[in-house]
């Protein structure tokens, strides 16, 4: 009983994650925008992929070797660059046609993961305890870990792009197309700030 209550909180903590809005469900939301639901779909399970790679490493890696926090502060500094380098290209988008290529390639949402400081942070202080604990419970926890927090995660975030996807003829009027993508640069613009400002405030303490 307490292994099953361990794994629906775990479920749930996924749940969380997906739905707490950062740039990889802005990644989504403007791909579903830009080249309609299969696109949006298709970078969920890259973020996903992703995710589960550089989670992996830290569950069975990172998570021995106790990393100091100013290391992925640094990584941050690095991600918030690459958040804005993402928000210009999302910033010159004024109309919506079949020519329109994908944003967000897998290569883009990896080095997006693997630059979001946070994202490490996050998974060394709040998912590693809970991954161990587990694994002194059942064989193989970190893995039951990794595969229900993942699950949660995708259940959110596909849930959010189905409710963006229905919206979609709302938001691509003509007379709006150039204005919803430019806000969400500004959003991606405002993460990097966040990230950036987080970091500076870590190295002067």
């Amino acid at each position: 009983m307490e292994i099953l209550s361990q794994i629906a909180e775990i479920f749930i903590l996924g749940v969380i994650g997906g739905s707490v809005p950062g740039p990889v469900l802005t990644s989504v939301f403007t791909e579903i925008l830009n080249g309609g639901f299969d696109k949006g779909i298709k970078v969920i399970f890259r973020a996903l992929i992703a995710e589960v790679i550089v989670a992996g490493a830290i569950l069975f890696v990172l998570s021995a070797l106790n990393v100091p926090q100013i290391y992925f502060e640094i990584i941050s500094l690095f991600g918030a660059m690459f958040l804005i380098y993402l928000a210009v290209n999302i910033w010159k988008i004024n109309k919506i046609d079949s020519e329109n290529k994908e944003i967000f390639t897998f290569s883009k949402i990896f080095i997006l993961t693997v630059l979001n400081g946070a994202f490490w942070i996050f998974w060394l202080t709040v998912c590693v305890p809970r991954a161990f604990a587990l694994k002194d419970m059942i064989a193989g926890g970190q893995i039951v870990f990794l595969i229900v927090f993942e699950l949660g995660w995708l259940a959110m975030t596909s849930l959010f792009a189905i409710i963006l996807f229905k919206f979609r003829p709302l938001l691509l009027r003509k007379d709006l197309v150039s204005s919803v993508f430019k806000f969400f640069a500004l959003i991606l613009v405002f993460f990097a700030f966040k990230s950036a400002y987080e970091s500076v405030v870590y190295f002067l303490k």
